[in-house]
């Protein structure tokens, strides 16, 4: 399989564009490698729409099912289901949608069944349809592809399945008007300008939790509101809603990765202060409790996501984490911490949901805004993507550290060449270094300790370390 060649003219020629991508009558090719020579710095990732040994690992029915298993999607092609959809998918974006319906014609003087699909809009069926979305776009990001059509089948009692995929759908006038657009839309991305730091600003929402002298969960809604800038997660305890254990910062939003640190430290000590009487340890990282997978989620506004910054997230920054997490954090994954696992926000932004809670350390903590603003920033131009091979991805869901670590220097040497690295030399420096060492996250401690937090405060460490 050789990838349809698209000079940088044909975009702004429709007919060509048209010719160059459809195959025959109007069937999709099943790979683009993009020829944007005013862009020469960008990397072959960015050039290449669905990469062709991807293509090739997603066709193969065995190959895909265990791919997509792995990343903790159910697939099963065999149901009879209840509905089906089709969903037409480039990066992020969805851009036809279809729902099944049953359809009774005579054939041979008997009655037979025949599947039919209508367009379908998310208030059809807004919460089935949502979560279908997300089952549809998770496999194709999954498999290491950009685009293609996902089929995506409901079975009675709720659940949903993937039953099919192709990379080279047929489509209708429609359909194509979308792909172009689209097509023509990630070209704009990939030409425009580096974005300047202070353009993207960050937020964040890590979660932990407390653990009294007897063991149990402090609840923290008991302690605080659920609203706020302290305040509590929507995960709750026993059959009672209104139990909610899980404690979540909200940091104001920055464009300043420093800022950002201190506004969360001004945060905890808050808390520290008003939760002083209470006994026990507070606790962050991937899954220090039992049942409750915790998240360091990362907010971003003023940068358009797509799914080439979402791999650069997860090869830089997530993959490389798995080196110092807490064996206890592998449970969290795959329902949690998956890979590419990001959500859209009302305010226009999005967050990267994949990192566990890295409040377990200042030192990851500061790493993790200067990593993640320098990947925003430079991600177009990032060669290494260890995660397109199967093994690496089975390496970051069950925490095989060995393997993940002869990776780390190669990342990071790339890391250190992007233009705005020496604007964050020391928490990136500290945190390769954290990396580099083997050092293990504990998360049976209570990270208070490491953030020289009340009872364990050093004024003069603390004024020297943040």
């Amino acid at each position: 399989m050789v990838a349809a060649t698209l000079p940088y003219e044909s975009i702004k020629n429709d007919e060509e564009l048209r010719k160059l991508v459809l195959d025959g009558d109007r069937t999709l090719v099943p790979s683009i490698a993009l020829q944007l020579p005013q862009a020469p710095q960008l990397s072959k990732a960015m050039l290449t729409l669905n990469e062709e040994q991807q293509v090739e690992r997603a066709i193969q029915p065995r190959v895909r099912r265990e791919q997509l298993q792995l990343h903790g999607i159910a697939v099963n092609d065999k149901f009879k289901f209840v509905r089906e959809y089709l969903f037409f998918i480039f990066q992020t974006e969805v851009l036809t949608a279809y729902c099944s319906t049953e359809q009774t014609v005579w054939l041979a003087n008997h009655q037979q069944k025949r599947t039919r699909y209508r367009r379908v809009k998310e208030q059809d069926r807004p919460r089935e349809y949502r979560r279908a979305k997300l089952l549809a776009t998770r496999t194709i990001y999954a498999l290491g592809l950009d685009y293609g059509m996902v089929k995506v089948g409901a079975v009675s009692g709720g659940k949903l399945v993937v039953a099919g995929l192709t990379v080279t759908p047929s489509l209708g006038e429609d359909g194509i008007k979308s792909f172009l657009n689209a097509l023509k839309g990630y070209v704009a991305q990939c030409v425009e300008p580096k974005p300047e730091p202070e353009q993207i600003v960050l937020g964040a929402d890590p979660e932990f939790v407390m653990v009294g002298p007897d063991g149990k969960l402090v609840i923290a809604s008991e302690l605080i509101p659920v609203r706020g800038e302290i305040g509590c997660d929507a995960i709750w305890l026993g059959e009672d809603r209104g139990k909610k254990p899980l404690f979540e910062l909200r940091p104001t939003p920055t464009s300043d990765p420093k800022t950002m640190v201190m506004s969360i430290y001004r945060l905890l000590t808050k808390l520290a202060r008003k939760t002083r009487h209470i006994q026990g340890k507070w606790l962050a990282g991937g899954m220090p409790w039992s049942g409750f997978p915790l998240g360091g989620h990362i907010h971003y506004s003023g940068i358009k996501p797509n799914f080439k910054l979402f791999r650069a997230l997860d090869n830089y920054m997530a993959l490389l984490f798995v080196i110092a997490e807490d064996v206890k954090g592998i449970d969290r994954r795959p329902k949690y911490g998956y890979l590419g696992d990001y959500r859209f926000q009302p305010h226009g932004g999005f967050e990267y949901r994949t990192p566990p809670s890295w409040l377990v350390s200042p030192t990851l903590t500061k790493g993790v805004f200067a990593l993640a603003k320098l990947i925003a920033c430079n991600y177009r131009t990032l060669p290494y993507f260890p995660l397109q091979d199967p093994e690496i991805q089975r390496a970051y869901y069950m925490g095989r550290k060995a393997l993940i670590y002869r990776w780390l220097p190669n990342l990071w040497e790339k890391l250190k060449k992007c233009a705005d690295y020496e604007l964050y030399k020391k928490p990136l420096d500290d945190l390769f270094h954290y990396l580099l060492s083997g050092e293990t996250w504990d998360e049976t401690q209570d990270f208070r300790k490491v953030w020289y937090l009340p009872p364990y405060q050093q004024a003069l460490v603390r004024k020297k370390t943040l």
